[in-house]
């Protein structure tokens, strides 16, 4: 019977992953912008503004979105508009209102940055030419100094960063307190610190050839050109705004808390300020990554420069930090002459990122890259930015509490890499922490049992500690862990005595897994738990004894643990 249902829970589990792997082929579009790895990847330029409801905590919120300096990834293009006011967009946010509004208020300053306007209303081409210099790689660089027009012609391709202009409007929708928090939910305030939700709405400057060419035409002075009507009717141009997308929170809602009581906060605690600025990030990476994975255009490609290692010329100046996913993709026709672009791989960055901050020479040194999952890679082939929440779940079946019992897993991870290697490029890849909890129930008899038949138990256990993804041969990870835990036998009988016995351990061991897909992995998990300490309670009379006097964990302290389970990555 027990084997019959160990077949059902893997067949299940097998059944959920393979129901999840029929994604890895993508058709590209010529037009799309949405999930188009042949779109080219421009350096896009961003405007962030903050949409203000008012009040003491959305007034506070305000000062560090006018502080904050646009992402390294993007060309900083934030203008005099700032702050939006939520009577400025008659009080109820709406896509049309907030495209109307920037349509007609904000269109004009971002196309006058572009222009480097002047305070007489001249324009000129140097932040363009600027930009395109910047937006430059090696390879574009080289193929310039060929040309005739040499690196002129990088210049003048700066033009081309118009059409991936995108405003961002923040609207943080409401900001509670811990207390406040606690109280709406009828709990006792043990936390302080702060919840916010928000929604993110991204539009863009629509530069098409038509607008391009009015503004030439009839818009366009310079000093060596002055005509005061062009001014006066650039002052009255409305520049055209499209809607592109829109992200809510993505977890329910962004919270920065920690315990009121300081001692129970066990990587230090924060001011009152830091809880607040920490909100504040959490708000804008969240909406970043959501955006990079929604929007073609937020994900940065180049190609594969060399395989062994896997190298590529990208670095800080495109946002790459440790642990960063990228797709590998290669581009194929079909019979139909329809042009495709198939996946083949999967990397993340490594913690040698280069310094790549500046204008290309052609000779920038490339960042280095190790494979998660998929085929052998080739120099060429299309490595697209494609970010994860670095979270990891996975179920397993086995003998999760030794060799007494055998139950249920299930363990959430947290890839510390993703988050802590945006502050220190030093910061090794793969570093994670995780938590474990195990059901189990098991009959057998205690020398010390108040019971004298022979119980059933129900055997819990949690555990946390920390681990480090090993990728091997592209599709194996060997996960080296240790940790420590609490693990609780209660005598669930239908005896008047209630037998309970907990103990404390630490955990040690290695889990061995292999791809099904590249965010699904088949994971065999061995495991060795010595026991720190135990203590037994009958009715309510607790003792704390020594592991030489039990013989309940005995068996457990001599065998390792074995469990297999199904690992989901998001």
């Amino acid at each position: 019977m027990k084997i019959k249902l160990k077949l059902m829970l893997f067949s299940v589990l097998v059944l959920i992953a393979n129901a999840s792997m029929s994604q890895d082929v993508q058709s590209t579009k010529v037009n799309s912008r949405d999930n188009n790895p042949g779109r080219r990847y421009m350096r896009p330029s961003l405007t962030i503004i903050y949409l203000t409801r008012g009040g003491a905590l959305s007034d506070r919120m305000q000062v560090l979105f006018e502080k904050f300096p646009v992402p390294a990834k993007y060309n900083d293009h934030n203008v005099a508009t700032r702050v939006i006011r939520i009577e400025e967009v008659n009080g109820n946010v709406q896509e049309r209102k907030l495209q109307e509004y920037l349509t007609n208020k904000v269109s004009r300053e971002v196309v006058a940055k572009w222009f480097n306007r002047n305070e007489k209303g001249e324009f000129s081409m140097d932040l363009i030419a600027e930009r395109g210099m910047y937006n430059a790689t090696d390879a574009e660089v080289i193929k310039a100094k060929a040309s005739e027009r040499k690196m002129a012609l990088l210049q003048d391709a700066g033009e081309n960063l118009l059409d991936r202009s995108y405003i961002l409007v923040y609207d943080i929708k409401k900001i509670m307190t811990a207390d406040e928090y606690a109280r709406a939910k009828g709990q006792p305030a043990e936390e302080e610190g702060y919840y916010a939700w928000y929604d993110c709405y991204l539009f863009k400057l629509d530069w098409t050839d038509s607008v391009a060419a009015v503004f030439y035409n009839n818009l366009w002075t310079d000093a060596s050109n002055f005509d005061p009507a062009r001014v006066e009717a650039f002052n009255k141009t409305n520049f055209p705004i499209v809607f592109v997308d829109k992200v809510s929170t993505a977890f329910g809602y962004v919270s920065s808390t920690q315990y009121k009581d300081h001692s129970r906060n066990i990587f230090g605690s924060l001011t009152d300020d830091q809880l607040f600025e920490r909100l504040f990030s959490k708000v804008v990476d969240e909406a970043d990554t959501q955006l990079a994975q929604r929007n073609e255009d937020f994900k940065v490609k180049i190609p594969v420069f060399s395989t062994e290692p896997i190298q590529a010329k990208v670095g800080l100046k495109e946002g790459l930090s440790v642990d960063k996913r990228f797709f590998v993709y290669e581009f194929e026709v079909n019979s139909k002459g329809e042009k495709k672009a198939v996946r083949k791989g999967v990397v993340r960055a490594t913690n040698k990122i280069t310094d790549n901050r500046g204008i290309a020479t052609g000779q920038t040194e490339p960042s280095k890259f190790y494979q998660v999952a998929g085929r052998k890679l080739y120099q060429g082939m299309l490595m697209q930015e494609n970010p994860d929440w670095g979270f990891g779940l996975t179920f397993g079946y086995g003998s999760t509490s030794g060799a007494v019992g055998e139950g249920l897993s299930v363990m959430l991870e947290i890839n510390t890499s993703l988050y802590l290697g945006k502050v220190s490029r030093s910061y090794p890849p793969g570093i994670k922490i995780y938590g474990m909890a195990n059901l189990a129930t098991s009959n057998f008899v205690l020398d010390i049992a108040q019971n004298p038949n022979d119980p059933i138990f129900a055997i819990y256990s949690y555990s946390a500690g920390i681990s480090k993804d090993i990728n091997f041969f592209r599709n194996f990870v060997l996960v080296p862990f240790v940790g420590y835990g609490v693990e609780t036998y209660q005598n669930v009988a239908t005896s008047k005595e209630k037998d309970k016995y907990e103990s404390t351990f630490v955990e040690a061991g290695a889990r061995l897994g292999v791809n099904l897909r590249y965010n699904i992995q088949l994971l065999a998990t061995y495991t060795m738990n010595p026991i720190l300490m135990t203590d037994y309670e009958s009715n309510n009379d607790i003792q704390s004894l020594t592991t030489g006097e039990m013989d309940l964990f005995k068996e457990q302290r001599q065998s390792g643990q074995l469990t297999l389970g199904l690992r989901f990555q998001f």
